[in-house]
């Protein structure tokens, strides 16, 4: 007889109630291969083992039989509520159940005793094992067999169900400091784990025809791209909903609050975080291609804990604590050593809003906590282009991170966006002057003195990285990133690929850790290549780690990219990355912002910040910049400063400390061999500490100039000969300027061109032969 076995854990993007019970099934069909009919038995358990990390933990269990169904049900005697050991929870109850058919069969006992009788007799004994005990005690199993009879295929195909039940699943503090405990989303259509069993069974044949359904409908949209892609976004997609709990409340009426949806999320195989930023960052793709919805009910636990008094911090929260499923928040998300994941998390809460309201149309998530999120940004604004004290998603705290800054850049004009869809209109014009400035200085600091690579951070030559935030600009559209990085980059990567630095399993995440690949990172790498081949390398390697069985644990996303080695990582929600080229599919639709409730009269005062002092001192921190960089001909026309045009009042004075581009020690490349620090290492503005009292003094006493449209704005670079080279690099500055008039704009482009020319000359002198990029 040949059997086939389906394993099937139903997605069901389009059915919250659905998508929320926690049953899967096994379905066996057995067909004769010589044409003769034959007996056939069937057999399947399960063991008190799911119940406990802790096995010596006592458990209990049960048989129930009805004209519908059979089912066992085990529990631990003292279940833990919310404790996990071991990475399993102590408070849940398995359930394996099988509709009612002829031949049906059951036993529950020792593992070797029953397994021992079916074996030998090809039937079990109908008989319950009463005798409680220890999971470690004769492993108690809990069987169901059928009796097929003579036959030479079966008729229908055997199912099994298997569920773990939660209820309630999480324990959340609300914003009143209020411990709530929210429920299964199933609960509000099903009153008992019987009624659900029933729903389950009953739905076999529909809920593998939608599974069909949808795989086909996937496997339609990928294999445009290869083969290796289908493949695995197969694995990711149950994987990432694994993650998930949909959750709702139950009202003081005791009724069912389906208007209070929330979505958990658990950073699965590594910690038990709730609701890990990144890891939601990661995973958002698959989220907005199959269901937009989900979006908002995943930010909200963030939004309304970051919103209330509990919260403290300037920036957004790294997650809501880190002992799932209590979700209780988290206000110390302060790094060892003083960094903060400041500049990555808040990005990341504002690309994840935008993208989640283009996708969905719904726009109450960014009305409601607007004033929030603008705060974000001027924390973006005050820390994202030269970041320092940041630490990044991968962990790592090196300043001046390029692929962080971008990420923060991104983050920026993603409130502009933001701040249109929600009418302040005034605000989304100043964020986007401050993103288009601040890319214009990113581009200056990040690339590479030949303009063909990413560094890893700004002034180190020898560096590089994987750039996966700048998926982002996808994502959201804000083209910020010219066309030519993309191709430049990807033209890079080629060169890594064939030129040695790629491992067995893939690129590593950076030139300072060359040990560590993540396949959500590379998904996110590959989704921004403008080469095909190049991307579907990079998707190769993912399926390559994936396909192989040489190291344990289920499909991880942080592996060693030469042996595949794992720690920690495995099954974990991030890999809905893999659906980062299919999100970028997915037509945006008009964001409708909800009425304000009519009890409030005006919406201004409850939204009402400091966007416009911080960032329009920002946006006019240009035109200091472009001082300092063309100092000597400042000097030259000092004495038009008399004749700058005085705006109608007095000045508006801004309180805002400037954040600037300190260059820091870096770490070379290991290709790098030379004891000579290369110009690129230099900072390519220093400011003397006359030159800065000078400036001070102007400052005190001139009256502003009128500022130009953003639009005319070109790209900030640095030229004036340094001063001294301990001096920071001022970056676009949160005070006291204004935005670069064209023809300092013009000079200072001039200038700049300059410079590069004159550093390739000095190379080129200095040298026996150009440099090259070696890899190792």
């Amino acid at each position: 007889m040949d059997l086939s076995i389906t394993f099937l854990s139903p997605i069901e993007p389009s059915d919250w109630v659905r998508q929320s019970i926690p049953f899967s099934y096994i379905s066996l069909e057995a067909s004769s291969n010589d044409g003769e009919p034959h007996q056939v038995e069937v057999y399947s358990d399960i063991s008190a083992d799911w119940l406990s990390g802790n096995l010596s933990a006592l458990v209990e269990w049960s048989t129930t039989t009805s004209q519908q169904s059979l089912y066992h049900e085990a529990s631990l005697q003292s279940p833990a509520p919310f404790v996990e050991i071991n990475g399993q929870a102590e408070d849940g109850s398995v359930f394996y159940a099988m509709s009612e058919v002829s031949g049906i069969m059951y036993q529950t006992g020792r593992d070797q005793t029953v397994r021992g009788i079916f074996e030998s007799n090809g039937s079990l004994l109908d008989t319950q094992d009463t005798s409680f005990r220890a999971i470690n005690d004769g492993f108690p199993v809990f069987a169901i067999a059928v009796n097929l009879g003579l036959i030479t295929s079966t008729a229908n195909p055997v199912v099994w169900a298997l569920g773990y039940v939660r209820n309630p699943v999480i324990k959340y503090t609300t914003p009143t400091g209020e411990s709530q405990l929210r429920y299964p989303y199933w609960a509000t259509q099903y009153s008992s784990i019987p009624d659900v069993i029933e729903e389950v069974l009953s739905d076999f044949t529909a809920a593998l025809s939608r599974a069909t359904e949808l795989d086909n409908r996937v496997m339609a949209a990928t294999s445009s791209i290869s083969t290796d892609y289908t493949n695995i976004v197969s694995l990711g997609a149950r994987q990432a909903f694994a993650g998930i709990d949909i959750t709702v409340s139950n009202g003081t009426d005791g009724a069912w609050n389906v208007s209070d949806v929330k979505i958990f999320m658990k950073n699965v195989g590594t910690d038990r975080r709730a609701n890990p930023v990144e890891v939601m960052f990661a995973a958002y793709p698959i989220f907005l291609y199959f269901n937009s919805s989900f979006c908002n009910p995943l930010l909200s636990p963030l939004l309304e804990y970051e919103a209330s008094s509990f919260y403290t911090l300037p920036y957004a929260a790294s997650d809501l604590g880190n002992n799932y499923p209590i979700a209780s928040g988290d206000n110390s998300t302060q790094q060892a050593g003083g960094d903060t994941q400041g500049v990555e998390q808040s990005a990341n809460m504002l690309i994840m809003a935008l993208a989640a309201a283009r996708a969905s149309g719904d726009g109450s998530l960014l009305a409601q906590y607007y004033t929030l999120l603008s705060n974000w940004t001027n924390y973006l604004v005050q820390n994202s282009g030269a970041p320092s004290g940041q630490v990044s998603a991968d962990g790592q705290s090196t300043a001046n991170m390029t692929n962080l800054a971008i990420k923060g850049i991104i983050g920026i004009q993603a409130m502009s966006e933001i701040s249109k869809a929600v009418q302040e209109d005034t605000d989304s014009q100043k964020f986007s002057r401050t993103a288009s400035v601040y890319m214009n200085s990113w581009k200056s600091l990040a690339l590479s003195s030949n303009q063909q690579n990413i560094l890893f951070a700004y002034g180190d030559s020898g560096s590089w990285g994987l750039m996966y935030n700048l998926y982002a600009d996808l994502l959201l559209q804000t083209h910020l990133v010219d066309e030519t990085i993309y191709q430049d980059q990807t033209a890079f990567y080629d060169t890594l690929i064939n030129g040695g630095s790629a491992g067995t399993f893939g690129l590593p995440i950076d030139s300072l850790d060359p040990t560590v690949v993540n396949s959500a990172w590379l998904m996110f790498t590959a989704t921004t290549t403008t080469n095909d081949t190049v991307r579907n390398q990079l998707i190769s390697y993912v399926w390559d780690h994936a396909s192989d069985n040489l190291t344990a644990g289920a499909f991880p996303t942080v592996y060693n990219v030469n042996s595949g080695a794992i720690t920690q990582s495995y099954a974990n929600p991030a890999q809905g990355a893999l659906f980062a080229p299919l999100a970028l599919t997915i037509a945006n639709t008009t964001i409708k912002i909800p009425p304000a409730p009519s009890a409030v009269t005006t919406t201004t005062t409850t939204k009402a910040s400091h966007v416009g002092e911080i960032v329009g001192g920002v946006v006019g921190g240009v035109g200091g910049l472009a001082c300092i960089l063309l100092l000597g001909f400042c000097f030259w026309r000092r004495s038009r400063r008399e004749g700058w045009t005085e705006k109608d009042g007095d000045p508006e004075i801004h309180e805002v400390d400037p954040f600037t581009y300190q260059p820091v020690p870096v770490i070379p490349a290991a290709s790098i061999t030379s004891s000579n620090t290369s110009l690129e290492q230099q900072p390519p503005v220093a400011m003397s500490p006359k030159i800065r009292e000078y400036l001070a003094s102007q400052r005190r006493t001139r009256t502003a100039p009128t500022p130009v449209p953003a639009s005319n704005a070109s790209e900030s670079t640095s030229a004036s000969a340094p001063q001294s080279s301990q001096e920071p690099t001022m970056f676009p500055s949160a005070a006291d300027a204004v935005i670069p008039s064209p023809e300092i704009l013009g000079l200072q482009t001039e200038v700049e061109n300059l410079r590069r020319a004159m550093e390739q000359l000095r190379e080129e002198r200095v040298l026996d032969a150009p440099p090259e990029y070696v890899a190792e």
